[in-house]
């Protein structure tokens, strides 16, 4: 097996130990219906998408910052 999918692995484990200490169950709980566990999903869903949008407005800034500084190397040489 791949580091990577050792690391999901275990990234897996944790949060299913995590969310086991903080609501007492696993996924295999039975109180959830269909509807339930498509709302944890998209509400999930919701989540990453805020956090991907963060991540990559975070790179887009990094990367002018970047750009304008060797622009300004560029001038001064020049």
């Amino acid at each position: 097996m791949s580091k990577t999918l050792n690391q999901v692995i275990d990234d897996l484990q944790a949060r299913e130990l995590k969310g086991l200490r903080s609501y007492g169950v696993t996924v295999d709980r039975e109180d959830y219906g269909l509807l339930d566990w498509l709302t944890e999903a998209y509400e999930e869903t919701l989540d990453n998408a805020l956090y991907l949008k963060r991540a990559i407005d975070k790179e887009k800034e990094r990367l002018n910052e970047k750009r304008t500084d060797i622009q300004k190397e560029s001038t001064t040489i020049d």
